[in-house]
């Protein structure tokens, strides 16, 4: 998770427990990203859904990996549509904490 490794957590349930407004606020951004460039829509609740998700898998290492399957999509929409996003990917970049260089 993203978020977790950008805020030095151990876990994905560490994250979201002490960085639940940001990981709220990239699920957003990346909702909203993904509505506007496949003219989809995503149903009421996902928030909620992904947090009951995060939840079964609280003691799950925070990692950012396999980022051509997880983050390259959203990286590639660009700093206008994903900015929260792609700001963390090159802080954790800039810091080290990515086992593979950003396009």
């Amino acid at each position: 998770m993203l978020v977790g490794v950008a805020k030095d957590c151990s876990s994905v349930g560490e994250a979201a427990l002490n960085h639940g407004d940001l990981v709220e606020q990239v699920v957003d951004e990346l909702v909203a990203a993904v509505s506007a460039k496949e003219g989809i829509s995503f149903p009421p609740g996902t928030m909620e859904r992904l947090a009951a998700y995060t939840k079964v898998v609280s003691t799950f290492p925070a990692a950012v990996k396999e980022f051509e399957w997880r983050n390259s999509y959203f990286y590639n929409l660009g700093d206008e549509a994903c900015p929260k996003h792609n700001s963390l990917l090159r802080e954790c970049e800039s810091n080290g904490k990515l086992s593979f260089k950003l396009p």
